[in-house]
Order: structure tokens, then C-alpha cells, then sequence
């Protein structure tokens, strides 16, 4: 992923307006991201905790959606992120979902998706991070790869969300 700016971040949210994009809480280590590294930038407001950021590179240049976490219920079980495909115990997964863009004669809907909790499904993908008191899945092909199938992962979530309902 190539560097991006503050301003570039804040004009990439396609679900919501310009407003709310200037007010997102965008992460306070932007400046010691190691972006070549990163599948895609994600992140959870710190003011709150119940929403979640996601930028990527896409065909369109950068796309960023306002995600929200629904809370857990029932018994925690083990989950894979369907991001980066890491399996989690307890709570390590949860369900987000992200409002469509929509126009003025569309009503508003929206696409949901298991992740990895703390959005960082970029540091899972290349073993920066691995969940504890899980096994993972072995895999043969290189940490590159699966930076790639990753981003291919983000960017077919965004593709689908502006999908239009019935299309």
C-alpha cells in the first residue's frame, strides 16, 4: 500500500459524507505506519470503540468505509476473519457491518462481515500479530501472498458494498 495522507484518508470514505469524514478519529500512528507492509490501514475509533475504519488501494485509488461492531452474544466460539482467513478463540472475531452509499432515491442498506476484532487483520496476514490459544491453519504459500489475498479480500468487501440492491 503506498503512503497516504491525512487528507487522502478523510476523501476515501465512500459511506459517509464529508462531514463525518473530518471528524473520523484517524489513527494517532500514521506517521510510523510501515505502508509498504500493509494489505490495507485499519483501525478502531478510540472514542468509540464500537466503530471501525478500513482504507484500501483499490482499482478507484484509495476507499475507506465506516464499519460498525456489533456485540458479541452467546457463547464465544472460534472464528476466521474473512480478511485475512486467521482463526480466533473467545471474542477475537467480531461482526461488522457497513452502511451502502446510497443516492437520495435509495434507501440505505448494508453488508455485514466477520473480522478480526481489533481490525488488524494486515499485521495477522503477515504474522506481525498471531492470536493466542488458537492453532492456525498451515499454509504454503509466501507472507506476500497472503498480503495480497488480503487486500483482494478488502477490496472485493468494498466492491460489494456499492453494489446496489437487486443489480
Amino acid at each position: 500500500m503506498r503512503p497516504l495522507s491525512e487528507s487522502e484518508i478523510r476523501h476515501s470514505f465512500i459511506n459517509c459524507s464529508q462531514g463525518e469524514a473530518q471528524r473520523i478519529h484517524l489513527p494517532g500512528h500514521l506517521a510510523r505506519t510501515d505502508w509498504g507492509s500493509q494489505a490495507f490501514l485499519g483501525w478502531i475509533d478510540p472514542r468509540s470503540p464500537h466503530r471501525g475504519y478500513v482504507v484500501a488501494e483499490t482499482a478507484n485509488g484509495p476507499e475507506g468505509v465506516v464499519l460498525h461492531r456489533t456485540p458479541h452474544r452467546g457463547k464465544p466460539t472460534a472464528q476466521m476473519c474473512q480478511f485475512c482467513l486467521t482463526l480466533h478463540g473467545g471474542t477475537g472475531v467480531s461482526m461488522y457491518s457497513a452502511q451502502r452509499p446510497a443516492t437520495k432515491k435509495e434507501r440505505y442498506s448494508s453488508l455485514g462481515t466477520y473480522l478480526c476484532s481489533d481490525l488488524g487483520c494486515a499485521d495477522y496476514a503477515v504474522s506481525r500479530k498471531r492470536p493466542e490459544g488458537i492453532r492456525q491453519m498451515e499454509e504454503t504459500i509466501t507472507l506476500e501472498d497472503r498480503k495480497e489475498r488480503t487486500s483482494d479480500n478488502v477490496e472485493r468487501f468494498i466492491l460489494r458494498l456499492k453494489e446496489r440492491s437487486g443489480s
